[in-house]
């Protein structure tokens, strides 16, 4: 019985979609666009001769009238009304798929006939034949596998009309093909849903599916056969692609039918080989857009096979794949092989069977891993890329968990595959691999970001050699980031305490080698880690570090390089409190206690030991709070209930004494320095019990309350503007000030008990004429009512209304915004018997609108949207307005009593107050001109726009910002009879005002051109004003030539760029490296070997061996490959030897020479004379008033004069005269070196 109803109801279902999709198309009857009209009308005649002949529009009769209408345009298997036609097969097309099955089956072969000549005429355009296809489709959808077999052997069969869809699914033109291609697709998803309904096997493929697919793979291989004849046929030496260009679209097309096919999992198994050959083969292409194709045809095969029924045929995909391995430097087709590789491993991994996959990987890893030997630094890349993929996706972290969580046997073998995995990936770290080390690095790095714990101890020596690597070699060496990136994976993967044993600090051991390095990397990567490890190891090298500071020079770059050390070691202790698996023994009295007196003791420290505890809390509850976490190896190290033990361990034994701390230390700072001081002591009001938050906050309340009276006593209370006068950077505030801050922090965890205590703290703190003291009561509020599902609130809501009515006159201007906020969070709340609130408090909040402060204006907008919302909420609800005020009656909840509400607070004549209210008119005009009716908006514009002939500028201002929100939001029709009149009120304004308004009027016309139209708009401008058209006019065009001119810059830019870079003669004159002719022969004949080098480049990269002249290399050793770089070694000849040298003496002292004669002019004591020698060597006037030089040689006294804009060309060819002529002399004094020669030409 439930499946018949079921029936009927997909039955209704499907009417009601046809009804949707035709009463759209009678919607287009007075479209715009002909083919639309045309639908609208034939529909609108059939649907009419149907009433006619007193007949129901049902799917069948709709079907069977386009049906004879699509006869009556075909005679003799011809289309004699081609739009007719169009028309008819676009409503079967729609149609069909809610008629009948057992209709569409019984008649198939007369509906056949009927659309064949859709399908075979030549007059046939593109909207005709994809209607023919869809109507085809839901055809072939109708068929059972009887009618597939065709036992019967009928002339004309689904096989045939399948047939033509395959050759459609080929065609040249888009549309038709991917119309073609869908319906192959759908049709054969159909087809699969059947025999899963039915339980039948996909063994037996099904006819259909066999058929596409031998149609599609000897139509691919009669495309590849015929492309390489042509090439064949023209015998192109120059032709490195197997395929012809001109027939790689049609292969293209051919792969795209593979990849709908394969992807229904309906491609028959015995042609899964010739399939992947094939597929191989045309990856030979260098033709990128073959070889994706192919990739999508791989996918869609891989993606297809997704159960435990399709393993065999996959696995014999996998063996038929490896076997079509191809050369190790094929450039071509390695990289197209791999990627198909790392698909097919890492799809059979995550839809099958990841077990299998896992005992297969020492086999994969030998396979491919044979690839990263290539020359070929892409296939080198692609390979590496390919063992990522496979170690990321291909192994599951179900595989990786321990005991009991899997069974010991398994844990076993997979124990023994890791092992196989670290013995392989062990020779990559050889000198055989060196040409690519960084992609191996980022392999070993995938596999402890993957394996986590199970990398240990299988992979401790690949991390200790990689870490030597780091730590033996030189600044700038390029295997260094690789190298961190390694070490960083295993600090996240394994824990610092088992990568520190392998690669140790060393700090403080001078004979050893040092890894300062490793800070940072430990501060990046450190999580769930021992934090006892840290206490322990770590942290005492801050002692020894210390000590030397202080015995050093501070200014000394060893002592500042000792503090960046401490710095360094301190800042690790907030990310060893993130989820330490240790909390319970290591977090002890002791440490707390030594945390504690740091916090007193060492203001440097405080910043990290708040990140510290904080973060030792927040961890906690965010993983006890993950209840639905999927990381399962996480799960297993660190279960819920071991956080949630940890939070208890931290309520009961530290949170209340830290707290003490922490309110003491938070006394104690500055305001502007509190904030991380007050997040810590927030998280450990989270895990506070209920009699721990009860005793502080009554010990709070009890403090405040004496620090309000002693501050009232001493006057200091409400003195406020005599103290902020003598308030320095680093003033710590009053002690009321601090604990209504602490009270703000605690309301969100205080107990429901301790409410009423709050909202009396807010009564009275409240009415309190101090900025401060206000704020933060208002914040309390705020907090207080941002507690969720809490019922006690809402009995405290009448009370806090009421001080807020009356405390609205004494509220100070710099406390306004948090009262506002605190506003927002009550009207959110408000019930529906207390609107009347809103009566009360409206005149602030539209006074707030015109606020000088801009958060007062924000908040002001958001809570008038607040209560414009709750008066839709609750529609129709009384405000008792008298219990405001006896003289305003009662009224009902509306947006359009919102509106009235703040109309009648533009009544007075007080331009501020006035102002304000069309601004509030404004804002909820925006947000709610839909909820109003067409003739209510004119009204209210009609209303604000009375304002515009007011005198006042602070009026005119909101009321012009009111008139664009009225003008873009109204719909066109309202506004264009009321267009020309308020155009012309505008340019009276803005003649009256001496252009004060002008940019905002401009701006008003510009948008009203954008949605009426220019000339619309300039017929309403009155003709003495119509320079303003002009002027937009102007400034549009010169917007367009500026933009114009813009890209046509871009474009000749591009085409200079586009150049080839400099000819030989720019080169000859303008390279640097011919500048040095002074190098010896050997570096002669070096330079000619290495320019030699770089005209043959080979695709492998240059690599150079540094070795000692005394100790050969020995390339069997693993540290050999720190001896290995891609750069140059410097080489040192004997000039450069002798200038290295020539500076020291024996002893090593150094010597700076200086010539002998070099002038000193300060060397004359006498003043007199030094001012002549100071004379001599200026500057003097000579022809044409121009300046003149004195230009030295060596060592005469002959003085040579030249033009102050004369060249350099003339300077001697001495090597220290013309460096010396770099400098200019200006009064004695030696002047900056003269900027060298550059080429003027841009690169």
């Amino acid at each position: 019985m439930s499946t018949v109803n079921e029936a009927r109801t997909d039955h209704l279902i499907e009417l009601m979609e046809m009804d949707d999709k035709l009463a759209k198309i009678r919607s287009q009857i007075n479209s715009k666009l002909e083919n639309q009209k045309k639908l609208a009308v034939v529909l609108q005649t059939i649907e009419e001769n149907l009433k006619d002949q007193n007949q129901n529009t049902t799917p069948i009769t709709y079907f069977v009238s386009f049906l004879t209408l699509l006869d009556q345009c075909c005679i003799n298997d011809e289309i004699k009304d081609l739009e007719l036609a169009t028309c008819a097969l676009y409503f079967l097309d729609l149609i069909s798929q809610y008629t009948s099955k057992n209709l569409l089956k019984s008649k198939f072969s007369d509906i056949l006939i009927r659309i064949a000549p859709a399908l075979t005429n030549d007059s046939s355009d593109a909207p005709l034949i994809r209607s023919s296809i869809g109507f085809l489709e839901s055809l072939l959808k109708a068929q059972d596998l009887k009618s597939w077999n065709n036992s019967n052997d009928y002339k004309i069969s689904p096989k045939r009309a399948l047939s033509a869809l395959l050759d459609l699914s080929l065609d040249p033109r888009p549309k038709v093909r991917k119309r073609a291609q869908e319906s192959v697709l759908n049709i054969l998803e159909n087809i699969q849903h059947q025999q899963k309904i039915l339980n039948k096997s996909l063994k037996n493929s099904h006819p259909a599916a066999i058929f596409a697919s031998e149609f599609a793979l000897n139509n691919l291989i009669n495309l590849i056969n015929e492309s390489s004849t042509n090439n064949k046929s023209k015998k192109s030496k120059d032709s490195k692609d197997s395929l012809n260009d001109s027939s790689n679209p049609q292969i293209i097309h051919n792969l795209q039918l593979i990849t709908s096919i394969t992807s229904t999992n309906l491609w028959p198994l015995k042609q899964i080989t010739p399939l992947c050959d094939i597929l191989l083969e045309i990856c030979k292409s260098a033709d990128q857009y073959l070889i994706s194709s192919v990739f999508k045809a791989f996918e869609g095969l891989f993606k297809s096979m997704t159960t435990e029924i399709d393993s065999k045929k996959f696995i014999n995909v996998l063996d038929i794949i490896f076997e079509l391995k191809p050369a190790l430097n094929d450039p071509h087709l390695a990289p197209s092989w791999l990627a198909v590789i790392a698909k097919a491993v890492t799809s059979f991994s995550s839809n099958i069977n990841s077990l299998e996959i896992m005992f297969k990987l020492p086999q994969i890893f030998k396979s491919v891993g044979n690839y990263l030997l290539s020359e070929n630094q892409n296939i080198c890349e692609s390979a590496s890329q390919c063992l990522i993929a496979i170690i990321i996706d291909g192994i599951q972290d179900k595989d990786l968990v321990l005991p009991p969580l899997i069974d010991i046997k398994i844990y076993e073998k997979i124990d023994n595959i890791i092992n196989k995995l670290s013995e392989i990936t062990s020779d990559f770290l050889t000198v055989r691999y060196r040409h690519c080390a960084q992609f191996i690095c980022e392999i070993i790095y995938s596999i402890f970001k993957k394996l986590k714990q199970r990398a240990n101890p299988d992979f401790l020596s690949h991390l200790e050699l990689i870490g030597n690597w780091r730590s033996n070699e030189e600044e700038g060496f390029e295997l260094n980031d690789v190298s961190e990136r390694v070490i960083a994976g295993a600090i996240s993967s394994l824990g610092p305490e088992v990568v520190l044993q392998i690669l140790p600090l060393n700090l403080t051991n001078s004979k050893k080698i040092g890894r300062a390095w490793l800070l940072p990397i430990l501060r990046e990567n450190v999580q769930m880690a021992q934090l006892n490890y840290y206490i322990k190891n770590i942290l005492p090298i801050t002692e020894f570090f210390k000590e030397k500071v202080l015995n050093g020079n501070p200014d000394s770059v060893n002592t500042k390089i000792f503090s960046t050390i401490i710095d360094q070691i301190w800042s690790l202790l907030p990310y060893f409190c993130i989820l330490p698996t240790d909390l319970q023994i290591a977090f002890s009295d002791d440490l707390a206690a030594r945390f504690s007196s740091l916090l007193y003791e060492e203001v440097q420290l405080r910043p990290i030991i708040c990140h510290a505890l904080k973060n030792l809390v927040n961890s906690e509850i965010e993983r006890s709070e993950d209840l639905n976490s999927n990381d399962i190896i996480l799960n297993q190290n660190f279960p819920n209930s071991k956080a949630k033990s940890d939070i208890e361990y931290l309520s009961t034994t530290k949170s209340n004494k830290l707290l003490s701390v922490l309110f003491n230390v938070f006394t104690q700072i500055p305001m502007d320095q509190r904030n991380y001081v007050a997040e810590t002591i927030e998280s450990y009001f989270k895990i506070s019990n209920f009699d721990d938050m009860v005793a502080t906050f009554n010990k709070v309340s009890i403090l405040l309350r004496k620090a309000l009276d002693d501050e009232t006593k001493d006057g200091s209370l409400t003195n406020e503007d005599n103290s902020n006068k003598n308030k320095s950077k680093n003033h710590i505030p009053k002690l009321s000030v601090t604990m209504m801050d602490l009270i703000v922090l605690m309301t969100k965890y205080i107990p429901i008990d301790s409410h009423n205590a709050l909202l009396t703290i807010f009564n009275e703190t409240v009415r309190i004429e101090n900025s401060q003291i206000q704020k933060r009561s208002y914040r309390i509020i705020s907090k207080l009512l941002d507690i969720e599902n809490n019922d006690s609130i809402n009995l405290l809501i009448p009370n806090i209304m009421q001080v807020f009515i009356e405390t609205s006159d004494i509220v100070l201007p710099s406390a306004r915004p948090q009262r506002l906020e605190a506003l927002e969070r009550l009207i959110r709340l408000l019930p529906r018997d207390s609107l009347h609130f809103i009566t009360g408090i409206l005149s602030e909040v539209i006074d707030s609108t015109r606020s000088a402060n801009e958060k007062t204006r924000t908040t002001s907008f958001s809570l008038l949207v607040q209560i414009g919302n709750k008066f839709k909420e609750f529609n129709g609800e009384l405000i008792k307005n008298t219990l405001i005020d006896s003289e305003i009656p009662d009224s009902k909840a509306s947006i359009q009593e919102l509106f009235l509400m703040c109309c009648a607070a533009a009544g007075p004549e007080i331009p501020h107050q006035r102002s304000a209210a069309i601004t509030a008119l404004s804002c909820i005009f925006y947000e709610f001109n839909k909820d109003l009716e067409i003739s209510y908006q004119k009204e209210l514009m009609q209303f604000v726009e009375v304002f515009l002939n007011q005198n006042n500028r602070e009026v005119i201002k909101p009321t012009l910002g009111f008139i664009k929100i009225a003008i873009l939001s109204l719909p066109e029709e309202e506004i264009l009879p009321e267009l020309k009149g308020l155009v012309t009120e505008l340019m009276i304004i803005n003649n009256k005002h001496k252009n004060h308004f002008k940019s905002k009027i401009k701006h008003l016309i510009e948008r009203m051109i954008r949605r009426f139209g220019f000339d619309v708009i300039d017929n309403c401008i009155p003709e003495e004003d119509k320079k303003i058209m002009n002027s937009i006019r102007k400034a549009k065009n010169k917007a367009k030539r500026t933009k114009s001119g813009i890209e046509a810059a871009e474009e000749a830019n591009a085409d200079l760029s586009s150049k080839s870079g400099l000819s030989a003669f720019d080169k000859a004159l303008y390279d640097d490296e011919s500048d040095s002719d002074d190098d010896d022969d050997n570096d002669s004949a070096e330079t000619v070997k290495e320019s030699t080098k770089k005209n043959n480049k080979s695709k492998r990269g240059e690599q150079f061996i540094s070795e000692s002249k005394d100790v050969p290399l020995d390339l069997l050793d693993k540290k050999a490959l720190e001896h290995i770089s891609t750069s140059r070694p410097k080489k040192f000849n004997k000039k450069s030897m002798e200038k290295l040298t020539n500076f020291k003496t024996k002893d090593g002292k150094l010597v700076i020479k200086e010539p002998a004669n070099d002038d000193d002019i300060l060397s004359n004591k006498n003043s007199f004379n030094a001012y002549v020698e100071a004379v001599k060597q200026g500057p003097i006037r000579g022809q044409n008033n121009r300046l003149k030089w004195k230009k030295q040689k060596g060592s005469t006294g002959n003085n040579d004069w030249e033009d102050d804009n004369a060249s350099d060309n003339e300077s001697s060819g001495k090597p220290s005269q013309q460096r010396r002529s770099n400098f200019k002399s200006k009064g004695g004094k030696v002047g900056k070196a003269q900027p060298k020669f550059k080429s003027k030409r841009k690169f």
